[in-house]
């Protein structure tokens, strides 16, 4: 069989293969010219894909570097505040070891008062502060809600949540780029939470009675025995000791002597070291630990007293147990509230005088964080804080009309000052005596400066508040200190990230190189042979294209 080939056909081929070489030729032109082996995915479709997944990568890592700077500013920016919160912490406790001065008078107590109230303002600014977004370094995830806020009474609230911002800085890895101010500043273990209570009070202190006593047969003139607040020295035994038997009833026997009895009337003063024997005038009281608690126990002998007549003075009654001038009730601060209105209400009325009057339900329901009051017209609607529309109505609490009309809100009880309008709001806020802020701290021992006055009594009073002050300051301090640590290690973190991210990249642009870039040697290489070819084909084409059967003729 013999095969014919027509002249259409070998002109065809011819003008196929010359394109071919041509295309051949200017392809290898235009990768020499980018620097690329690959300027379509049909080049080398597995490297191409391969590429597509390595510059997706190489996105996530320029991602994560932002990421990544954005972090350290912030951690930085906090670092360099808590750097400044502990300063001025530092120059508060200072004010406060020179106002436990026994030496000073009202006026010297008063001028401590006064750098305390400015350090107290630096202090809420510094809590306050803002990142270089504005947003709020230290109210959690609402880094536009405002985190603290002075209340009427002088005490502070937080009105931030307990969150933290995140950024994510590696494929796997995300660090927290701020700190929330309920764990770092609220949250500081509040050493007084036990005080000496008869409901005596002493007009010239801001806060409860931080001595007080219960008066039978005599007057406050015939006090002479005093007992500082409680500070809880070992919390555990505070927990599984002395809460189980308070209220504790505490009684001068002798002029020499005191006993404790629980709340069941059983002597428990075994459970003290010397057995309640006490020197009346010893220099700076006499120390009892009692269950996980310290207590300080003065006497101030008052002119005229014979200090060889001390059964007689100080001494309750000849009955043991029987309560007399020099009788204290030991028990655990009960829970307080700080009650805010909100500013946009259209009536004057108020909350006040919160107390638990469920410990069982405030303790299961009632939010650790607050609730907010919000008057329809009828009842209360609760919410709990800090606020966001659409959070659910935890509770409708109905107003029981007084003298004076109350509100029952999940255990506790609040009393309703005035004619409410529907829409009123009001914030309500606990204040649990397991912690205390540093500015609630900070707040109380000012107020004490600058209300207690230069007696016998009012010195002791300031030295119990030095005490109580010193050791929540300490506790603060330790509190910042441990975040400061968090984030040096989260910077720390940053850095090592940053090296990491740095290395893969590299990897990945050199792998990238190795898929996408042209090896010019081999392509100048190609593109001579494919030049000569191209040549050799033209050649051969123009000789084969003149050829002509009838030439033969």
């Amino acid at each position: 069989m013999v095969m014919r080939i027509s002249s259409v056909q070998a002109y065809n081929n011819g003008v196929n293969g010359l394109g071919r070489n041509y295309s051949n030729v200017i392809r290898t032109q235009e990768q020499i010219s980018s620097g690329n082996r690959i300027l379509t995915p049909a080049d080398d479709p597995v490297a191409s894909v391969r590429l597509l997944q390595l510059e997706q990568q190489q996105a996530e890592l320029g991602q994560y570097k932002s990421n990544l700077t954005a972090a350290k500013n912030s951690l930085s920016q906090e670092e360099s505040t808590l750097n400044s919160v502990n300063t001025v912490l530092q120059r508060i406790r200072e004010l406060a070891v020179q106002a436990g001065g026994g030496a000073l008078s009202a006026d010297d107590r008063k001028s401590i008062a006064k750098e305390l109230e400015e350090r107290e303002g630096e202090l809420l600014n510094l809590m306050n502060s803002r990142n270089a977004r504005g947003e709020y370094l230290f109210s959690g995830n609402l880094g536009k809600t405002e985190p603290f806020t002075r209340n009427p009474d002088g005490t502070y609230s937080y009105h931030g949540d307990e969150g933290q911002r995140s950024l994510q800085v590696a494929t796997s890895s995300t660090v927290a780029i701020n700190d929330n101010g309920k764990s770092l500043f609220e949250a500081v273990t509040n050493a007084n939470r036990v005080m000496g209570d008869s409901g005596v009070d002493n007009p010239n202190l801001p806060m409860p009675p931080l001595q007080s006593t219960s008066f039978a047969a005599k007057t406050a003139a015939d006090q002479r025995v005093f007992i500082s607040p409680g500070l809880v020295q070992d919390n555990e035994a505070y927990n599984s000791q002395f809460r189980p038997g308070e209220p504790y009833s505490m009684v001068m026997v002798t002029g020499k002597e005191f006993a404790i009895y629980d709340k069941d009337g059983v002597d428990v003063t075994s459970d003290i070291a010397g057995g309640g024997q006490i020197d009346p005038v010893a220099t700076g009281g006499n120390v009892i630990n009692f269950r996980g608690m310290r207590f300080q126990l003065d006497v101030i002998l008052k002119d005229g007293d014979n200090p060889l007549d001390l059964d007689n003075l100080l001494a309750d009654s000849n009955t043991v147990g029987t309560p007399g001038a020099h009788s204290f009730t030991l028990q655990s601060i009960p829970t307080d509230f700080a009650l805010t209105r909100s500013s946009g209400n259209t009536s004057s009325a108020r909350l006040s005088a919160g107390e638990v009057t469920n410990q069982a339900v405030f303790n299961s329901q009632f939010p650790t964080s607050g609730v907010l009051l919000r008057y329809n017209g009828a009842d209360f609607e609760v919410y709990s804080q800090p606020y966001k529309a659409g959070n659910p109505v935890l509770q409708t609490a109905a107003v029981t009309p007084g003298p004076p009309d109350t509100v029952d809100v999940l255990g506790a009880t609040l009393q309703v000052n005035g004619t409410l309008d529907s829409g009123d709001q009001f914030s309500v806020q606990p204040q649990f005596q397991e912690q205390r802020s540093i500015l609630n701290t900070v707040s109380r021992l000012r107020q004490a400066l600058e209300a207690t006055p230069a007696t016998a009594n009012g010195s002791l009073a300031v030295r119990d508040e030095v005490a109580i002050a010193l050791s929540n300051l300490d506790n603060g301090m330790g509190q910042v200190l441990g975040v400061q640590t968090q984030i040096g290690a989260r910077l720390n973190l940053i850095e090592t990230t940053q090296t990491d991210n740095e290395d893969v990249t590299l990897v990945n642009k050199s792998v990238q190189a190795d898929l996408r870039e042209l090896d010019y040697a081999e392509a100048l290489s190609r593109l001579s042979f494919q030049t000569i070819v191209l040549e050799a084909a033209q050649q051969s084409y123009v000789k084969i294209a003149s050829l002509n059967l009838f030439n033969k003729m």
